[in-house]
């Protein structure tokens, strides 16, 4: 069951009961998608259709481990942080093994063995050429995609060549303007270089798309503690704990 509040005022506008086989969930959020834009009388532009209509993958098994490795990448930033990612990491290959042409799981497959490598949890050369390989496999499927742009993003960010990591930033928020980890990684690389107001502006951006992420927050916190502004700092703090008492494991 689909709905659609106006959250301003709490007011149910629309609902849509679907029944149907799973092997259609892909068809289905599409469906769903074209609903709800018409009930929010708006239109939607020929990419946009075209991007709706996208079936990240035909192996509905491999998208469940896709899945899962995304769910675990949400708590890794709360606890088991190298655990978690390393899991990840191998459901992400399975994944891939089962579709070859997923495009999705390379990507953040790509961030993941970057993180690992840039955080110091494997700071090894061959955790980095095992994202530089899963960025090579996403560039041969879609070189223009924003997924494969943000990847390079990332894995250039890692390796610290930070204005090649802008240039391909700029092209993943030409393709995906509304995604937040494109302005989670403009601001880490604003902060970097000392830019601390655009660091600022593009982590509230994240935070504005994304407000419940754990660690959006905690890396605002971290700037409000390099720039002494402790009250501020105090108040992200406490949207960071309360999300993760939420999250925490039993």
């Amino acid at each position: 069951t689909a709905q659609l509040i106006d959250a301003r005022s709490d007011t149910h506008i629309w609902a849509q009961t679907c029944d149907r086989a799973v092997k259609d969930v892909f068809s289905l959020e599409s469906e769903l998608a074209e609903a709800i834009v018409t009930q929010l009388r708006s239109k939607f532009s020929p990419a946009e259709k075209a991007a709706i209509a996208y079936q990240p993958t035909s192996d509905l098994d491999a998208f469940e481990l896709y899945t899962q490795a995304r769910d675990l990448l949400a708590t890794s930033v709360v606890t088991q942080g190298k655990e978690k990612r390393l899991q990840a990491v191998q459901l992400l290959e399975q994944a891939i093994a089962r579709d070859p042409a997923f495009l999705r799981a390379y990507c953040i497959l790509v961030r993941v063995n970057s993180e690992l490598y840039l955080l110091g949890m494997d700071h090894t050369e061959s955790r980095l050429r095992r994202a530089e390989t899963a960025l090579q496999a996403a560039v041969r499927l879609q070189p223009d995609a924003g997924e494969t742009h943000l990847a390079s993003a990332f894995l250039l960010y890692c390796q610290l060549n930070y204005d090649a990591a802008r240039r391909e930033l700029a092209a993943a928020q030409r393709a995906l303007p509304n995604e937040p980890l494109a302005f989670e990684l403009a601001g880490y690389i604003d902060r970097r270089q000392n830019r601390w107001q655009d660091s600022e502006h593009n982590l509230r951006r994240a935070l504005e798309l994304d407000p419940r992420n754990f660690y959006f927050l905690l890396q605002m916190s971290l700037s409000y503690e390099r720039e002494r502004r402790f009250d501020e700092m105090r108040v992200i703090m406490d949207r960071a704990l309360a999300v993760a008492r939420e999250r925490r494991e039993p």
